[in-house]
């Protein structure tokens, strides 16, 4: 029995040291998952998941600017963030940056008790190693919930309350627009998201899509031929398309029945698929924290500005998906091989998201840089290798065309879109002082 109470605490002392070195930046890495973790928990939707990402990282930022002097704010640089006031007393930094992130979160999360377990284990761990200096931690924990008051006040005005109030979307009964597909023929998802306020963007310079394809239901239309494309690369998946269409699927919101029973299977949402292979890079590279808090901050605000984009761009042109169109008039039974998402085909999320990321991690990851991306083995998916953050996005983007739910023009189409966002934020934000 003596054996069992040391082999335990020796256990918990490990434990404790490997969640107690928050100056390397591990915390910023626990914090991320288990944000992508809770996010899967509660359902949210891709561009609502992308929201709950960005505000805590640029918290745990704009805290690690009063401990580093080489990080720049972003305040006066994202659309009206103000200036975060400093500590009064001495802080761990890096205590009131992982305090800060999971106050944030918790604001904007269903599954509180999971913030509050992460924090007290945390901290707990952090006692430990601090000869349990209760004033330090209690001071630090003071400042992070500061700023995360600062922040919270901030996105509470970005409109996203607004739009829980707007009413839901209505069908638009014309030729070309989207309609609900099969199997719950569920009605769009977040129609009015075009409303969120920008971080980096005004109205002069947004980055949007190209125009669609024109709808045309004549066999000898270019529409036409872009839906038969789709039908006829579903007929002949091999093994490997099957597998890449699976593994980035990343669709939170898929239902299965049993008998009488409908259930939601919990997925990683596709921004938290591109958050949890910016973690592995930031472990591979073995990077520092103000480092980790740069990279996790830029691609967060790349996911949300990607998805704001995005959105904008899919209820403007409203377009129907391949499904719908095959039904109608190619195969009236054909389904595609993965489930098509409740929201106007054009442009790609998946797309416009991936390259984005890709193009941000480009930049801020030291080059050249393969992976593994192990992202999706908690649904029993094997990793994939990459040999660029690039090469993953673009097998992202094909994805969906090999799914069958998108028509090739749109993944094409939202790269470039991708590209234009990555390429706008890097130029504009300045994180090094």
């Amino acid at each position: 029995m003596q054996g069992k109470f040391k082999f335990l605490f020796f256990f918990l002392f490990i434990t404790s040291i490997a969640h107690s070195q928050l100056d390397k930046g591990n915390y910023l890495f626990r914090c991320n998952e288990k944000l992508v973790e809770i996010i899967m928990e509660d359902l949210f939707t891709p561009p609502v998941a992308s929201r709950i990402q960005v505000y805590p990282n640029i918290a745990a930022y704009e805290v690690l600017c009063f401990k580093d002097n080489k990080l720049k704010s972003l305040a006066g640089q994202l659309n009206e963030l103000t200036k975060m006031p400093g500590p009064l007393n001495k802080v761990d930094y890096s205590v009131s940056a992982l305090v800060a992130f999971a106050t944030v979160a918790r604001r904007m999360i269903y599954s509180e008790y999971m913030v509050d377990d992460f924090v007290s284990k945390e901290t707990s761990g952090w006692l430990l190693t601090n000869n349990n200096d209760t004033v330090l931690l209690q001071n630090s924990v003071v400042f992070g919930k500061q700023a995360a008051g600062h922040i919270i006040a901030w996105l509470r005005q970005d409109n996203y309350d607004y739009t829980r109030t707007l009413t839901r979307y209505i069908v638009v009964d014309s030729a070309g627009a989207w309609q609900p597909t099969a199997p719950d023929y569920a009605n769009a998802v977040e129609p009015n998201w075009p409303l969120m306020r920008s971080l980096v963007f005004d109205s002069s310079n947004k980055v949007r899509a190209v125009f669609p394809l024109k709808y045309k239901e004549q066999k000898n239309s270019a529409f036409y031929r872009s839906a038969l494309q789709v039908y006829t690369q579903s007929k002949k998946l091999d093994t490997v398309k099957r597998m890449i269409a699976q593994f980035w699927d990343c669709n939170p919101n898929i239902t299965r029945s049993a008998g009488h029973f409908t259930y939601f299977i919990h997925k990683v949402s596709p921004g938290g698929h591109w958050i949890r292979i910016t973690g592995q890079a930031i472990k591979n590279r073995q990077l520092n924290e103000s480092e980790s808090a740069k990279i996790y901050t830029l691609v967060a605000i790349g996911l949300y500005e990607g998805f704001l984009s995005c959105w904008t761009d899919k209820y403007l042109y409203n377009t129907l998906r391949p499904e719908t169109y095959i039904n109608k008039l190619i195969s009236p039974k054909w389904k595609p091989y993965i489930e098509t998402p409740p929201f106007p085909e054009y442009p790609s999320g998946h797309s416009v998201i991936s390259s984005t990321s890709a193009t941000i991690l480009m930049a801020v990851i030291r080059q050249p840089y393969s992976f593994v991306d192990s992202s999706e083995m908690y649904i029993n998916l094997p990793p994939r290798k990459f040999q660029s953050f690039r090469q993953a996005a673009d097998e992202a983007s094909i994805s969906r065309f090999y799914g069958g739910i998108h028509f090739m023009e749109a993944l094409n189409n939202s790269i470039d879109q991708g590209k234009g966002i990555g390429n706008y934020i890097l130029g504009k934000l300045k994180v090094n002082n």
